[in-house]
């Protein structure tokens, strides 16, 4: 069976820019997910696919690279394919095209499937992994699944915390991975995102955010380019994300 990458085009629209009318990191996850999403779709293996057997994909890592990002009005096109699947795991990448189809980003990313009853990591169904094992392209063609291990943050500074709010949850009911980006990066100073530029984030994903969750967004800059990155629920202290951000 030949891969099959879903094929998604896009043009960059006003509300998905910042002040230099550029797509945001936020708003290009966002577009990446709903690529991934309309292939899962066409396969049957989407969240309401699965909703008699009580599971749902869930992503847990997940690494951006960025050659640039495009400007309002320019149309891109988004490739998204699984990559790989052992028992636990899936592997899906991304690659962002610009109209001269050069690549300007892509992502490499890790999932695993949830009993959205107990909330727990499940083992991939034998039937399951069958329907879209098929379509795994030639390892050589694939972005590396492994990440970097994340230094320990030894001196992070706390911003602002965030409640949780019903328009902050996704269609599995828990905090929609496009904030744990937007709120690791809107912790930075003004300066950073005003003037630089992201070239790479690596995300983990630890636990999830629910409903009325206060989050704290910390951070620690490691040197002149490089911030590490990390939420907490207040209440109980516990880690739900960790990141780095590489600038320039």
């Amino acid at each position: 069976m030949h891969p099959l990458p879903q094929l998604e085009s896009y043009t960059i629209r006003t509300f998905e820019i910042d002040c230099h009318k550029q797509l945001t990191i936020p708003a290009l996850v966002r577009l990446m997910q709903e690529t991934a999403m309309q292939q899962v779709l066409d396969l049957k293996i989407s969240v309401w696919d699965l909703e008699e057997d009580k599971l749902a994909w869930v992503l847990i890592r997940k690494r951006i690279e960025i050659q640039r990002l495009p400007l309002l009005g320019e149309k891109i096109s988004i490739h998204s394919y699984p990559t790989g699947a052992d028992r636990v795991f899936t592997f899906r990448d991304f690659r962002v095209y610009d109209e001269a189809g050069l690549q300007i980003a892509s992502a490499c990313t890790t999932w695993l499937l949830m009993n959205t009853e107990t909330r727990q990591m499940s083992r991939i169904p034998v039937e399951l992994l069958a329907r879209f094992s098929g379509y795994f392209p030639p390892k050589e063609t694939c972005l590396p699944h492994a990440l970097d291990q994340l230094p320990a943050m030894s001196k992070p500074l706390a911003d602002h915390a965030y409640r949780v709010g019903w328009y902050d949850l996704d269609f599995i009911n828990h905090l929609n991975n496009v904030n744990f980006v937007k709120w690791m990066l809107e912790a930075l100073p003004e300066e950073t995102l005003g003037l630089q530029k992201v070239y790479r984030m690596d995300l983990l994903f630890v636990a999830e955010g629910n409903l009325h969750d206060e989050i704290d967004t910390e951070f620690q800059q490691l040197d002149e380019f490089t911030y590490l990155h990390r939420l907490v629920r207040c209440g109980d202290k516990k880690v739900l994300a960790t990141g780095r951000t590489i600038w320039g």
